[in-house]
């Protein structure tokens, strides 16, 4: 294509077009599920999961993404949301030092209150991607209700973020020595339609690339 007048005049070929295009991410809501029973030495766990939730917060300047927590109670058979979602480091640093340690591993309800917050915050932010991060060595002990099964409650529960158009971002914290078969880490991304990726391979830029590539 040529575009011109008579000889000598300027002329403009589509080599000298030029569109900007601007680059865009759509921002992150995320939860982040905490296993924090002692089973995972929780102490060490968390202060992982520090650093993957203050890379992430560091990495939020100038956009959107925000960062909330559900963790396991101590002392109650139950999950809660420790930390509402934010951009804070500061909040993020203080709500992660006050979770305590828990004697048995409900991840079947931290899922559904995981699940349930991200759904009422799509509902504030429409534009935002929802995104349940899950740190845990998959061996869950609590079923949703007396006499149920803990790993078919997690499953379901699985299917259900997927249902509700949640991505799953799994990060198995199997421990050393500790056969992987054992987890239902990667039966649960598969049941999320996710990702499963072992936790001690995950540096923070490893984990906010995931996030990115996240189908």
């Amino acid at each position: 294509m040529r575009v011109g007048r008579q000889a000598g005049a300027l002329e403009v070929t589509k080599e000298d077009l030029r569109r900007r295009v601007r680059e865009h991410r759509v921002p992150f809501e995320l939860c982040v599920v905490v296993d924090n029973s002692y089973s995972l030495h929780a102490d060490r766990l968390v202060e992982k999961v520090k650093g993957l939730v203050f890379a992430l917060l560091e990495d939020a300047v100038g956009r959107r993404d925000r960062v909330s927590l559900v963790a396991f109670r101590s002392g109650v058979p139950d999950a809660a949301v420790a930390l509402r979602p934010t951009s804070s480091i500061r909040l993020a640093a203080a709500r992660l030092r006050d979770i305590p340690l828990s004697g048995r591993t409900p991840l079947p309800h931290a899922l559904s209150v995981a699940r349930r917050l991200l759904r009422q915050e799509l509902a504030k932010r429409p534009n935002a991607r929802p995104v349940a991060v899950v740190v845990s060595d998959g061996l869950p002990n609590v079923p949703l209700r007396a006499g149920g099964n803990a790993l078919e409650d997690v499953l379901a529960e699985g299917r259900a973020l997927r249902r509700a158009g949640i991505a799953c971002l799994v990060l198995d914290a199997t421990p050393p020595g500790q056969p992987s078969t054992q987890s239902c880490g990667r039966a649960l991304a598969d049941a999320a339609g996710g990702v499963h990726l072992p936790l001690a391979d995950v540096a923070p830029g490893v984990f906010l690339d995931a996030l990115v590539k996240m189908p």
